[in-house]
């Protein structure tokens, strides 16, 4: 046996990483040290995350046409509306169900 499996959460009681086992729990957490330790690790905010959700969301409902209702249904601009549709044909483009037929 070796001493990285004698650690448990009691050795971290007033420690940064007591908040990490609780949230994730120790198994998990002793990976994440053996991955990231002694390296900075940054988390995005929420809203950063859910931008992403939000803008694959737009893009979706994008006919060519609608910027201005997407604008106002998730309170953005026109202009703002024109760049996520540019983001996202470049992350991934529409395929129209008649292209697929094709093959």
């Amino acid at each position: 046996m070796n001493l990285w499996d004698e650690i448990n959460a009691g050795d971290f009681e007033d420690d940064p990483m007591a908040l990490l086992i609780e949230i994730v729990g120790l198994s998990t957490a002793k990976k994440l040290v053996e991955v990231f330790g002694g390296d900075a690790f940054y988390f995005p905010k929420v809203e950063s995350v859910i931008r992403i959700a939000r803008n694959r969301r737009i893009y979706k409902e994008f006919t060519g046409y609608n910027h201005k209702e997407l604008a106002t249904r998730y309170n953005l601009t026109t202009r703002y509306i024109r760049e996520v549709v540019h983001e996202q044909r470049r992350i991934k483009p529409k395929t129209k169900e008649a292209q697929l037929n094709l093959f």
